[in-house]
């Protein structure tokens, strides 16, 4: 079918090569586009959610998107917690849902829904690809669709009529449209203040940041995902303590931090995004730039008494044993918050989470597409709620250099550090405590599997490590965080 051709071959043409598969009967003339494009690269699963968060966590390991392709109805809705990670996440995606023609649609036809609205919300820009558009209209609409998608997701909405199967496809492959990125660039700022901190969440690149804390001599608290302390520099701090010293300017760069508790004094918020970053309603400023100009033009002063009063408020910790030799992925709940207060290694790995939404679901997937992605060995660490969400996924994992380390201590251990954990409900509600161990699950999906008694240990290249622990008790990372 040569509208679906067109649609492949653009995106190709345009950068993208990963095209991620579940089978289906609708969407056979994109499949079948894709399979016979002598520049595409496929990978096959039969959960869509699975599908949808491996091209997640490719698009967050390669930086830029990957191609899912579905068939109609439930399966398209299926792609939308993946979807509604990477709209929060800003990352880069592209999903092809197949979908009925329009003479079938609002007329009780199996499996047809309206997928024109589906991901209304949570999507940078879609298009539904009505049949009969020339070859340059769906190319152009095919290009336009790679240009939104560095900001976030895009959905191409693609009807096809029967006949859906056809004979190898042999047409020429087009030629790429040229768009350009501007750089967001603000007005330099300029402030007297000679007592600033800097909060650094995620960013492209924390290097323009840690250049102006090492220039003005102000602390920056480098959260976890801003990769910043994959590289240490004297003016990073670790933690936040509630007595430390008042600052008279508050410099939050990129995304939303892992803690929740931050510091008092006026809140100037600099990101590229328009979307607002500011859970605690006490932003004061907000600046839409790019990070490396803003960092460059901003002027202020240097108080040599600044910084050191910082540094002696900088309490020692107990260390995180991970790996520091590959890509590491955080789950979220414990793993995460464990790590935000314990992690911080002379030198890493890039560090990466689905943090636009938090959720504990579809990580097995992402870490294997991030394994893809970044053509790497990574070693995802999750807990066990987020091994039971994602059981499917498992047989991604199969020849991938991915470790999944999955702490088990046998329910929703995060209800623990919450006001819910005095309710005499809390085990059947909330921690929804359970026996399990994976070990049978390993088995099923023919996976190398170990059991760790100790909490580390060396880390083998590939399969599952379950570490059977207690539910940990209230620490100080449940006030932080």
């Amino acid at each position: 079918m040569k509208e679906a051709w067109w649609i492949i071959d653009q995106l190709v043409q345009q950068g993208v090569t990963q095209f991620c598969i579940a089978p289906g009967s609708r969407n056979a003339p994109l499949v079948l586009a894709a399979a016979e494009h002598p520049r595409v690269k496929t990978m096959v699963h039969f959960d869509e959610r699975g599908v949808a968060f491996y091209a997640l966590g490719f698009s967050k390991g390669a930086k830029k998107p990957a191609a899912i392709l579905t068939t109609s109805g439930t399966a398209a809705g299926n792609t939308l917690p993946a979807v509604m990670e990477a709209y929060h996440s800003h990352t880069p995606l592209i999903i092809l849902t197949a979908d009925r023609p329009c003479e079938l649609r609002d007329c009780g036809a199996n499996q047809t829904t309206d997928q024109v609205k589906l991901f209304a919300g949570t999507i940078c820009w879609q298009t539904d690809l009505i049949q009969g558009l020339t070859e340059q209209q769906t190319r152009s609409l095919a290009a336009q669709a790679v240009f939104h998608a560095q900001n976030g997701p895009v959905h191409l909405n693609c009807p096809f009529r029967e006949p859906l199967h056809h004979s190898p496809v042999h047409l020429p492959q087009g030629t790429p449209l040229t768009f350009s990125f501007p750089k967001l660039v603000a007005e330099p700022f300029t402030t007297p203040v000679s007592r600033g901190l800097i909060l650094l969440g995620a960013v492209p690149d924390p290097t323009p940041v840690l250049a102006l804390a090492k220039r003005l001599q102000w602390p920056v608290f480098a959260d976890l995902l801003s990769n910043a302390r994959r590289t240490p520099t004297p003016e990073q701090i670790r933690h936040l303590p509630s007595s430390s010293p008042k600052s008279d300017l508050v410099l939050h760069f990129g995304e939303r931090l892992l803690a929740k508790r931050l510091p008092h004094g006026p809140l100037v918020h600099i990101s590229p995004h328009p979307q607002l970053q500011d859970p605690t309603r006490t932003l004061t400023t907000r600046v839409l730039s790019d990070i490396e100009p803003f960092c460059q033009t901003f002027t202020g002063a240097t108080d040599p008494t600044w910084l050191p009063q910082w540094q002696t408020l900088d309490l020692p910790l107990l260390p995180l044993p991970l790996p520091i030799d590959r890509p590491l992925f955080f789950g979220n709940s414990m793993p995460i918050r464990e790590a935000a207060t314990r992690f911080f290694p002379a030198t890493c790995g890039p560090l990466f989470a689905n943090r636009g939404l938090s959720g504990i679901d579809g990580n097995i997937a992402t870490a294997a597409g991030l394994s893809d992605g970044l053509n790497a060995p990574v070693l995802a660490y999750i807990g066990d709620q987020a091994a039971l969400h994602d059981l499917n996924s498992l047989p991604l994992l199969h020849g991938r250099p991915v470790t999944l380390l999955i702490s088990n201590n046998h329910g929703g251990a995060i209800f623990n550090h919450l006001p819910i954990a005095s309710s005499p409900h809390l085990s059947k509600y909330f921690t929804n405590t359970h026996t399990w161990s994976f070990e049978a699950a390993a088995q099923m999906f023919d996976l190398p599997y170990q059991r760790w008694e100790n909490r580390w240990g060396e880390f083998p290249p590939s399969g599952i490590v379950e570490q059977v622990i207690p539910c940990p008790s209230p620490s100080s990372f449940s006030m932080a965080f």
